[in-house]
């Protein structure tokens, strides 16, 4: 199977539309969004588009710290704001999402993504990846866990940090577990998982 995958997006149809048709021409079998697809709180303009460009890609995926609050029961003041193409969209996304053996969210598994609070970034203290992806290897079972939020590409294994910038495919040892960051596609990246190769290409 081969699963197209974007990320923090962020109402950017442009570079969206670019990764659609990447995976149009590399033949993805399914769409997936790791969260901030479209923006409640950011630039309001390209909302609309994203959402429409992703249900004519039947796109399923799940949702973010900056479009949580299009998901789920959507205040009356939100339903103003945005036009119904981008609640029916947001309103498919779900909290984790799990395809064969890969896990999907928008930040770590060990994190509730019902909880808003969570999501966001509020700690003082730096961002340590790694224990955050030693945390995500005890919350989930799945032998690949992909996630965005961090505008990087990074990966793990729980041996350890690999060397890995996206600029390469990442080939997956079927005996080991991966916990792997996705570039934002608002920054021009997308990446294909292609599970029967085992393996991950940035495009």
């Amino acid at each position: 199977m081969r699963i197209g995958l974007i990320t923090d997006v962020h109402n950017h149809p442009v570079e969206l539309a670019r990764a659609l048709a990447l995976f149009r021409s590399e033949g993805v079998d399914q769409v997936v969004t790791i969260g901030d697809t479209c923006d409640a709180f950011g630039r309001a303009d390209g909302g609309p588009e994203v959402a429409s460009l992703l249900i004519e890609a039947n796109a399923i995926g799940v949702w973010g710290n900056h479009d949580f609050t299009l998901c789920g029961e959507v205040s009356a003041g939100v339903r103003e704001r945005f036009p119904e193409v981008v609640l029916s969209f947001m309103g498919r996304m779900q909290p984790r999402l799990v395809i064969d053996d890969s896990h999907f969210s928008h930040k770590e598994s060990s994190i509730d993504p019902n909880d808003v609070m969570q999501l966001w970034e509020l700690s003082d203290q730096p961002l340590d990846l790694w224990e955050r992806a030693k945390h995500a290897f005890a919350a989930v079972t799945q032998r690949l866990q992909f996630v965005g939020h961090y505008h990087r590409w990074w990966v793990a294994t729980p041996g350890g940090v690999l060397e890995w910038n996206g600029s390469e495919p990442l080939s997956f040892d079927p005996n080991l577990r991966y916990f792997v960051v996705v570039g934002a596609t608002c920054e021009g990246w997308c990446a294909i998982l292609d599970t029967d190769a085992n393996v991950l290409r940035s495009l």
